[in-house]
């Protein structure tokens, strides 16, 4: 009798980049909000930051994908000792994203809170 379930399905755990990805998408939302509750910021600073820090997360995300797809397929031919320094560089790298998002949220939240009626 043949087994009805695939027995070649592939399995991915979620991993600490994926982990620092997630957190690079948050970033921008959260220091966004942070800082318009703290400046004093109104109700139209929450209306126009939320929809403008999600695709600003998104962007973050996007390009730090890119460019960590395109070295990690540039790394391929080289040996597992370059693979797993390419491997620690993105892990430092997705850092970097991660202060990017923080400091782009609360740009973006001084700025609606100077420009945007309380």
């Amino acid at each position: 009798m043949e087994n009805p379930v695939p027995q070649h399905t592939q399995m991915r755990q979620v991993g600490l980049l994926d982990l620092f990805t997630m957190i690079a998408f948050i970033m921008p939302i959260y220091a966004t909000i942070v800082e318009v509750k703290r400046a004093g910021g109104g109700i139209l600073s929450y209306v126009v930051a939320l929809p403008l820090t999600v695709a600003m997360g998104a962007l973050i995300v996007w390009v730090d994908w890119m460019l960590g797809k395109a070295v990690w397929i540039r790394s391929k031919g080289h040996s597992e000792k370059v693979k797993k320094a390419v491997g620690f560089a993105l892990l430092a790298f997705q850092l970097f994203w991660i202060f990017v998002g923080l400091a782009s949220g609360f740009r973006l939240a001084a700025f609606l809170v100077n420009h945007l009626a309380r």
